[in-house]
């Protein structure tokens, strides 16, 4: 019997009907250079904090080889290189990764980043096949101290327009609520932003303190639904036309969508939900319940579950 996290409340159940898994994630592991306090790699700190692979070259990953047969069985051709609780851009081999997995390996391959190196590291950006997603949660420092930890602002109107293919990822929250449609008109003015994210915070051990950003976001979605018309779906979450772009509102836990997951420990899971397929797979998760998990930086609160 597969093992699965319990949740305590209805909002953050998972909707385990999924299609096959269509992509996958490289996700790095170490330090940071933010605090983002709803980063999903929070949820096991003490456990994911342990780890860093940062300055270690891919061909020394454990089970690195066995991850892209994976993939290539599955005829999963698009990587996406992440970061479960640093930033792809940190990555020492980063643009050796990509040559690699591109012109060896013949994947596709995309990132995700919150851009603080993304002038250092452009010419490792443009070389993705794959979409460049940036997260951009504010345009105030004050806020973004808030919600990320540090109150620098990437220098957006210099790293954008050069970029082919990107996607804008908005982690809607308690702090940029009031700021959504200025993020929106922001982002609406870059011919190349091809798609906007508007994500509803997830979490598999933080729900006490998370649940408020997911009914603010609801509540946000309400007031979108009714002032502007829904013109499709991408794999269960409604897309609406708003500043002349397609802006998708992503609840991660009621999609269908489904991924392979890497993690550079070399622990390997086939689910979506990284977290939980982390709990499940790893050898490093502890045998724990019950007891208060120390994370350090913003987001202090959570509890251990016993992968059974």
């Amino acid at each position: 019997m597969t093992w699965r996290n319990k949740v305590t409340n209805s909002e953050f159940e998972k909707n385990w009907n999924r299609e096959a898994p269509s992509f996958a994630n490289i996700n790095l592991l170490g330090v940071c250079n933010a605090d983002c306090y709803f980063c999903l790699g929070k949820d096991i700190d003490p456990i994911l904090s342990k780890q860093n692979q940062l300055t270690t070259h891919y061909n020394d990953w454990k089970n690195f080889p066995e991850f892209l047969e994976l993939c290539d069985d599955s005829d999963i051709n698009r990587l996406y290189i992440t970061g479960q609780n640093t930033d792809a851009l940190m990555y020492k081999y980063l643009e050796d990764l990509i040559d690699y997995l591109q012109n060896i390996e013949r994947f596709h391959v995309g990132l995700r980043t919150n851009g603080f190196l993304a002038k250092k590291r452009f010419s490792t950006l443009v070389k993705c096949k794959s979409s460049v997603g940036l997260s951009i949660h504010t345009l105030n420092p004050m806020t973004n101290k808030k919600i990320m930890g540090t109150s620098h602002i990437p220098d957006w109107y210099n790293i954008i327009p050069d970029i082919p293919n990107i996607r804008i990822s908005i982690v809607l929250n308690r702090f940029n609520d009031h700021e959504l449609m200025t993020l929106l008109e922001f982002a609406a003015q870059f011919e190349n932003v091809k798609y906007i994210q508007v994500r509803r915070i997830c979490t598999d051990s933080r729900e006490n303190y998370l649940i408020e950003d997911v009914d603010i976001f609801e509540q946000r979605y309400k007031i979108i639904a009714k002032h502007f018309k829904q013109i499709g779906e991408f794999y269960n979450a409604p897309i609406f036309k708003i500043f002349g772009k397609e802006v998708c509102f992503w609840r991660t836990v009621k999609t269908d969508i489904d991924s392979y997951n890497y993690f550079t420990d070399g622990t390997i899971s086939d689910e979506y939900f990284v977290i939980e397929g982390y709990m499940r797979e790893s050898k490093n998760y502890p045998k724990k319940d019950s007891i208060p998990i120390e994370v350090h930086g913003m987001g202090k609160e959570g509890f251990w579950r016993i992968p059974k």
